[in-house]
């Protein structure tokens, strides 16, 4: 899954059919994409912070999907990639 930010568009969600994946891709520089970051959770550092309600707003509305997202949610969870309100830590990719 790739949440794709620039400072020009809202950010949108991609390669939405992959669990095992998890990345934001910023094709504008950091900086100048700090109201996009903050449409979809927050960014802290080389990372980000996703809400997971902005996962399921912009999401399938299919009974599939939404376990498949709840499975990998979990899996983050466990691994120690979410913070005490459920955002999941995404790594931020500079193109």
């Amino acid at each position: 899954m790739i949440i794709t930010i620039d400072a020009s568009s809202p950010p949108s969600l991609d390669d939405i059919d992959n669990f095992r994946a998890f990345k934001v891709v910023c094709t504008s520089p950091k900086e100048a994409c700090r109201d996009q970051f903050s449409l979809v959770g927050r960014l802290d550092g080389d990372h980000a912070w996703i809400d997971p309600d902005w996962l399921k707003r912009n999401g399938i509305a299919d009974p599939e999907w939404t376990s498949g997202l709840a499975k990998m949610l979990d899996y983050a969870a466990s691994s120690g990639w979410t913070d005490e309100h459920g955002a999941i830590r995404a790594h931020i990719e500079q193109q």
